[in-house]
């Protein structure tokens, strides 16, 4: 049986840890959405928009790269990855505005970064 693996672009990269791809959604309501005295929501939504948590660690200065070649800068790229909600495999296009990283070493022949985080943001509404 065959393992299905996180894409960008069609490329391979560095797996997420285990239990370390958090799903997440986020919903956009219209202006006048709220709530009134009674605390009744009277709500009229626009969109759903699907997003991810991404974490990996133990990262060599490769990974870090490749990673970084293909979400930084806000660009949007492909994602092969497991839809929550459409309950298979898909690929949609993900953009990340924000991610953050930590440095382990930087001895020469043996860079090494500790953890890569940032969040996997759908283009397209659900």
């Amino acid at each position: 049986m065959m393992q299905e693996k996180l894409l960008f672009n069609g490329i391979e990269i560095k797996q997420p840890d285990s239990g370390a791809l958090g799903v997440n959604f986020d919903t956009t309501f219209t202006e006048d959405s709220g709530r009134i005295m009674s605390g009744t929501a009277f709500v009229a939504p626009l969109f759903t928009v699907e997003s991810y948590s991404y974490e990996a660690t133990d990262l060599t200065l490769e990974e870090m790269s490749q990673i970084l070649q293909i979400v930084a800068k806000g660009k949007i790229f492909k994602c092969r990855y497991l839809s929550a909600y459409y309950g298979k495999w898909r690929t949609d296009e993900f953009y990340v505005g924000k991610g953050s990283l930590n440095v382990g070493t930087w001895q020469t022949s043996e860079e090494k970064y500790d953890k890569l985080s940032f969040n996997i943001i759908g283009v397209n509404p659900l």
